[in-house]
């Protein structure tokens, strides 16, 4: 029988909480009590021991209380419990210290839980663990006796998830009672319980009201029809394609390389940054490479071309579409100064990129 009480305080715990960890989102009931909530309580507690396994003049002990309480509604409620006491009795030979533990199980009947103060009585059993601590008499070390659990309580709640407790109960068994009170606090899971402080009221009269009336509908006076009125066609959308966009110029353009300076990077990086923005990215363009006259028709196309192609490939790695973007090179055949001095054949070098569309 001893070794049923622990496993059969656990499953009677565990049992009702399972088709409340079933529910996806758990619910208060409908008057708003602890009903489907479970309860968590600590509490200190004062012992006087049974004469069953303490001196009748060394009975004072001193102790804590666990508990674990599923409401399965308004009224009715399963306990489980642990208390521990450590009583001196007196640390003499015949009265060496000694420690209970004490695990109950019991039904609770109570109040309504939707009022804000609740009472409410216990009933159940459970059992009595002695160990006697640096014992010196000839008594044996523990001993072990069933008891019943009657109580009487009261909780006061503090907000919608805890309350104060104070709780007395007598652990009944032969050789005599022991009595417990302790009080502590209570924590409430699952659930969404709402407490109400008083009830609400009656009016001491009623009050008629006034009769309503209802005002006349008022015609809203004749208003001519509206004269229609004629827009202005729209403005024709302005042809953008041909509007140069960048020029990078000799000065940032070496003689015999395809690659432009350091300083044209931030040019290259602000046009790649326009093109990829919401009212930039349907652009099209074109890259057109011209050179200076030093050297042969075909290879200073070629090296302009080259130049095209290298700004092409540096803005498709910025993000810009390959096919929004065509390159050509004129060599020398566009100037637009002499080429008989260095200064106009610097300006000769140039890329510069157009919109197409």
């Amino acid at each position: 029988m001893r070794r049923l009480v622990l496993p059969l305080c656990m499953f009677v715990l565990a049992a009702p909480a399972a088709p409340l960890a079933a529910q996806s989102i758990p619910t208060a009931s409908s008057d708003g009590s602890l009903a489907g909530t479970r309860e968590i309580g600590i509490s200190a507690i004062g012992r006087v021991l049974s004469t069953a396994y303490s001196v009748p003049d060394g009975r004072s002990a001193l102790g804590g209380a666990v508990s674990a309480a599923t409401h399965i509604n308004s009224h009715f409620a399963v306990q489980g419990a642990l208390g521990i006491a450590y009583s001196r009795q007196e640390g003499t030979y015949y009265k060496p210290p000694l420690v209970a533990f004490t695990p109950t199980l019991s039904v609770l009947l109570q109040g309504s839980t939707a009022n804000w103060f609740q009472p409410y009585g216990l009933a159940g059993l459970g059992y009595e663990f002695i160990r006697y601590t640096r014992p010196r008499c000839d008594c044996d070390q523990s001993r072990s006796l069933g008891i019943g659990n009657l109580g009487v309580g009261v909780r006061k709640m503090i907000g919608d998830r805890r309350a104060f407790r104070i709780e007395a109960s007598s652990q009944i068994a032969s050789g005599g009672p022991a009595f417990s009170i302790g009080m502590g606090l209570s924590l409430f899971t699952g659930g969404a319980p709402r407490y109400v402080k008083t009830q609400p009221r009656p009016p001491e009269r009623v009050r008629t009201e006034p009769p309503v009336i209802i005002p006349r509908p008022i015609t809203p006076p004749t208003s001519p029809p509206p004269v229609a009125r004629t827009l202005p066609p729209a403005a024709p959308t302005p042809n953008l394609a041909g509007t140069v966009l960048l020029t990078i110029d000799g000065t940032q353009v070496d003689f015999n390389k395809t690659s432009w300076r350091d300083d044209a990077e931030p040019l290259l990086d602000g046009l790649a940054v326009d093109l990829t923005s919401d009212t930039g990215e349907k652009i099209k363009i074109s890259i057109e490479a011209h050179t200076d006259n030093i050297g042969s028709k075909s290879g200073n196309v070629a090296i302009g071309l080259d130049r095209a192609k290298a700004v092409r490939e540096f803005l498709i790695n910025q993000g810009i579409l390959a096919d929004r973007i065509t390159v050509s090179s004129a060599g020398g055949d566009s100037p637009i100064a002499p080429n008989n001095t260095a200064l106009g054949r610097q300006r000769n070098r140039r890329i510069i990129i157009r919109r197409t569309n």
